[in-house]
Order: C-alpha cells, then sequence, then structure tokens
C-alpha cells in the first residue's frame, strides 16, 4: 500500500536538515516497533532474502514534499515555508493491513534531529493512495532519487545516470532480486513461483516534456550521517520512465521502490 501524510510544523520556523532520509527511516521503525515489535525486528533485523548477503525490507518513501521552501546552505537545511508539508510512504504488504498501518502514523510527532537541527511536525491525516495495476506497462515519476550503481574493476560502486545503457538492466536485475526474495521467504523453501523472463522487462526513459526539458538531476546524500557506518551515495530524481512486464513486479516496484536503499528514502516511484 502507499499513504499520503500531511505533516504540519509545530514551530512558525522550521529547518530540516538536508540529510533528512535517515532520520524518517528510524522514525518508521519506530512506528512499527510500538504496534508490532516482532514485525519491526524482523524488517531491520533480517528481511526479505535474496541470498546470504543481500535482503531486502520493500518498503520506501518519498522526499519532503515542502512547497517554496527555502535552501539555506549555511544552515544547512530547507525552511519550511508553508503550512503543511507531504510524504509518502510504500509498503508491500497485503492490502489488508492497510487501515492498520493508517492507525499507526496517525496524530504521531514525527521528529527530524540531528547534533545541529530540529524539525518536528505532527502527521494531521493518512490517506490510502491504491496502487493497483493491471496493465503490462506503467509510467513511473520519481518520488525521491533512484539509485543504480555498477562496480568498477577496483570493487567501487559507480553511480549510473538513468539514460546510460546499463541503468535499465541493473534496475531489472534489483527487481527481479526482490521479486524473489518475497518468493524465498513466502514459501519458506517449499515449491517457488517460475521467476519472470528478465528480457520481459524493460525499462525506458522518457522525455520530460516541455521544449526546454529538464534533465535528470543528482544528488549526494549522506546515509547514517554521524554514525560509524556513514557513507555516501548519489542517487538521480526528476524524471519519469516506462516499466513493462508483469503486472505484479510493475506493481512490487511503486511499493518497495526501485534501486538501491529503499528503507533509507531511495528509489520511491509513483504511478504517473
Amino acid at each position: 500500500m502507499q499513504f499520503k501524510l500531511t505533516l504540519r510544523p509545530t514551530a512558525s520556523q522550521t529547518l530540516v536538515p538536508f540529510n533528512y532520509a535517515y532520520r524518517l527511516s528510524g522514525f518508521i521503525y519506530s512506528v512499527i516497533a510500538d504496534a508490532d515489535a516482532q514485525y519491526a525486528r524482523f524488517l531491520h533485523e533480517k528481511g526479505y532474502l535474496a541470498t546470504s548477503t543481500r535482503r531486502f525490507k520493500l518498503f520506501t518513501f518519498s522526499d519532503l514534499i515542502m512547497p517554496n521552501a527555502r535552501l539555506d546552505a549555511r544552515a544547512g537545511g530547507m525552511w519550511v515555508n508553508s503550512p503543511y508539508i507531504e510524504w509518502v510512504v510504500s509498503f508491500y504488504i497485503d492490502s489488508a493491513a492497510q487501515h492498520f498501518i493508517m492507525g499507526l502514523f496517525q496524530d504521531q510527532r514525527c521528529v527530524i534531529a540531528t547534533p545541529r537541527h530540529r524539525a518536528e511536525f505532527i502527521i494531521e491525516h493518512v490517506e490510502a493512495v491504491p496502487v493497483e495495476i493491471t496493465s503490462q506497462s506503467v509510467l513511473l515519476r520519481t518520488l525521491s532519487p533512484v539509485v543504480i550503481a555498477e562496480k568498477d574493476t577496483r570493487g567501487m560502486d559507480q553511480y549510473l545516470h538513468p539514460a546510460d545503457a546499463q541503468f535499465g538492466p541493473f534496475l531489472v536485475s534489483n527487481l527481479l532480486a526482490k521479486y524473489d526474495s518475497i518468493q524465498k521467504t513466502l514459501a519458506a523453501g517449499g515449491n517457488l513461483d517460475d521467476d519472470p523472463d528478465p528480457v520481459s522487462i524493460i525499462y525506458e526513459l522518457l522525455p520530460n516534456p516541455g521544449r526546454s526539458a529538464a534533465q535528470p538531476k543528482s544528488r549526494l546524500v549522506t546515509i547514517k550521517e554521524g554514525s560509524r557506518e556513514e557513507t555516501k551515495v548519489r542517487g538521480y530524481y526528476g524524471f519519469t520512465f516506462e516499466l513493462s512486464g508483469p503486472s505484479e513486479l510493475l506493481e512490487l516496484a511503486v511499493l518497495a521502490g526501485v534501486g538501491r536503499y529503499n528503507a533509507e528514502g531511495f528509489g520511491a516511484v509513483g504511478v504517473k
């Protein structure tokens, strides 16, 4: 399920730090843990197992949607300049859990705190956004940066532009690994459904509309800022693409995210 949350800042002047996604990820875990500690522990410690070293959480979330936000590089963040902001959170869960999830977030106090900043919001409204894809093709727009990378000869990640010839194949490979992790987890060693044919899944970058069409933009984001696991990754956002393939994989792309680091707020997409 996908949910649109409406948040109200509790202070007349609220500064959201640039690297806020890691804090929002922690907020989601804490909200789930308050209601279902076992499920939260499964997501945080195990997740859906693809290989012995590769696991997926199968949730993601968008950038904060802040109309007229004012960038302040010196202060290290963005000033909220509207009475409300919005946030989209997606879970690959059964639709029966819709009301359970909505209840978890309603009226929660969401705090984004760093050593330098503290932004506080009340979640005043939670709306379920149905995601039911029945066709074999869908147009998707990015709601947060998408991280696709390949290893170079030194074993270092090289982040790919959405127009790179290898962007699509890596995105599809990642999506198939997520699908495989679900099959393994649900089947618990039993018979698995046949894997979709990778050739049947096609990614195509679409031009942005307008005479001076904007190009995909990149953003370098710090994950786990201030911790020993701190790292930087580069993702691309502000683009639209067509994804073709089995409808269950297209829904998985929307609900679990595309590319890497979905549970850290990357790869969120919406149906255009």
